[in-house]
């Protein structure tokens, strides 16, 4: 089993990492490293050869000033938690390999940061609605969104979510 500054370590070594696009405190992690999003699978790989578990992936809005988002996947272990944090900046329009095939719970993770923020995942199993109407046709989670357009009856009493 790896620790936190071995498995960064190696990520490192295995060029797999890229200079951090700001300085942030980070907090929480024990390591935390910048992946560039096309090595994102090969990273995840290395960290569940290296006995971690993906905790969570979450997205940020950075689109405003960077035109970015930023995808933060938390890998930690069951034997010493020690939490280490991949990060990547991707462009919108960018697809981001999908890490659905190294961890399983990526598919769900994956489909709420398409869903609430509009990020695409090339090769992910199943990219399909999970909390909204199918079809929806906003991004809720983004910055700029300033709220659904006006509902309309869908003819079964349900409001729509499509814009009209």
């Amino acid at each position: 089993m790896a620790t936190p500054a071995e498995l960064a370590a190696l990520l490192d070594a295995g060029a797999l990492t890229v200079a951090a696009p700001t300085e942030h405190p980070m907090l929480g992690v024990a390591e935390s490293r910048w992946v560039a999003p096309q090595r994102l699978v090969e990273a995840a790989q290395w960290a569940r050869e290296g006995g971690y578990f993906l905790e969570s992936m979450t997205c940020v809005d950075r689109l405003e000033p960077h035109g970015v988002f930023e995808l933060i996947y938390t890998f930690n272990r069951y034997d010493s938690p020690a939490r280490v944090a991949l990060r990547a900046w991707v462009p919108r329009g960018l697809a981001v390999p999908s890490l659905a095939g190294v961890f399983a719970i990526a598919d769900w993770n994956e489909r709420e940061a398409w869903e609430l923020y509009g990020v695409e995942f090339s090769g992910h199993p199943d990219l399909t609605w999970l909390l909204l109407p199918e079809g929806t046709e906003f991004r809720p989670l983004l910055k700029s969104f300033a709220g659904p357009p006006p509902s309309s009856d869908d003819g079964a009493g349900r409001p729509s979510a499509r814009l009209e």
